[in-house]
């Protein structure tokens, strides 16, 4: 039971500070006016992979003793990642309501202006502009956010899973031995 506290108590503090380096990535983008730009949103998924792989090891070396399974260091992955994605989507909902409200607008424009480069006829682009508007909602935006983050979460954590699994020789033997019936985990 201490495990699963340790557990859960570490994925929150990680998706914490993974949360509070993407805030400041887009504050810094917000202040430089770059926050439309979106060759610059790369720069978040290597936060993100960076900050989990880095959590699963310190979870793996620090409260597990060096040993972690596959199947563990992916699920404590996904948690960091939820985590971070609950505190993305308050910064989210703070800045779309109380800092910028114009800023849906702006993205509302520039979807727009792509349509219109792509050549889509204008009554095509009025009334995917009001489906669109349906979907810009901060509670919208909230809820795709953490479905971006656990789904981004699993993939990344099961390629990270990979290179921070790490089980002692000793558990390997008892897992091939068919005459052990106690392991379960």
């Amino acid at each position: 039971m201490e495990q699963k506290s340790a557990f859960r108590r570490n994925a929150m503090i990680c998706g914490l500070y993974i949360g509070i380096a993407l805030i400041i990535y887009q504050v810094i983008l917000y202040l430089t006016h770059q926050n439309m730009n979106p060759s610059f949103g790369w720069i978040t998924y290597v936060i993100l992979t960076v900050g989990v792989f880095l959590s699963q090891i310190g979870y793996r070396d620090n409260i597990l003793d060096g040993n972690i399974k596959y199947s563990t260091a992916l699920g404590y992955g996904v948690s960091v990642m939820i985590f971070a994605g609950i505190i993305q989507s308050l910064y989210t909902v703070v800045l779309f309501k109380y800092i910028d409200p114009s800023l849906l607008d702006k993205m509302g424009s520039m979807q727009e202006e792509l349509m219109i480069k792509e050549g889509i006829s204008n009554d095509q682009i009025e009334q995917m502009s009001k489906i669109m508007s349906e979907f810009r909602s901060p509670l919208f935006l909230v809820f795709s956010n953490l479905l971006g983050y656990a789904i981004y979460g699993s993939l990344i954590s099961m390629i990270t899973s990979i290179f921070v699994k790490k089980v002692e020789k000793n558990d390997i033997q008892i897992m091939k031995d068919p005459d052990f019936k106690e392991y379960k985990k």
